[in-house]
């Protein structure tokens, strides 16, 4: 882009100098007229209140008589199976008690977790605690991880069953 010459700068420059000296004579300024006497205005027109009732976005559809008798059935077929008889699975067989190994794998496990609860609040422990938690937490999943079966039994299933 070129630059502008300098006559170019003194013709802007002259045209902007005499657009302000004239600014005054541009403005007219009318002379305050007596205020116009104001009419008492008017009340605001009352609103329909049934405007709503005809709008078509506020209307409710009309039943139709298919919908109607689909309703009616759908209230019947919940009444048949509130009473119809409900299947009630037997209950479960009683956990076995637990072996003394698969308790000291636990105890180790709580003990870790409880270590690192009471350093976490800030609570200065002897190193050998420390030393301790963790062999125990290791010593513990191991027990725990020896005690599951090696074999799945051959009415198992595969879990989902309907």
């Amino acid at each position: 882009m070129a630059r502008p010459s300098e006559d170019d700068r003194e013709a802007v420059d002259r045209a902007f100098a005499e657009l302000i000296a004239g600014y005054h004579l541009t403005a007219e300024r009318a002379e305050p007229a007596a205020p116009a006497p104001t009419p008492a205005p008017s009340p605001p027109p009352e609103p329909d209140p049934g405007w709503a009732d005809r709008h078509p976005l506020f209307r409710y559809p009309e039943p139709e008589p298919e919908l109607a008798e689909w309703r009616e059935l759908e209230r019947r077929q919940a009444d048949r199976d509130r009473t119809a008889e409900r299947y009630v699975p037997e209950p479960l067989p009683p956990l076995r008690r637990p072996g003394i190994p698969a308790l000291l794998g636990w105890v180790g496990i709580g003990f870790a977790v409880l270590v690192v609860l009471v350093a976490a609040f800030g609570i200065r422990l002897p190193t050998w605690v420390g030393w301790t938690a963790v062999s125990g937490f290791l010593i513990g999943f191991g027990i725990l991880i020896s005690q599951l079966p090696r074999h799945r039994p051959p009415d198992a299933g595969d879990g989902a069953v309907v």
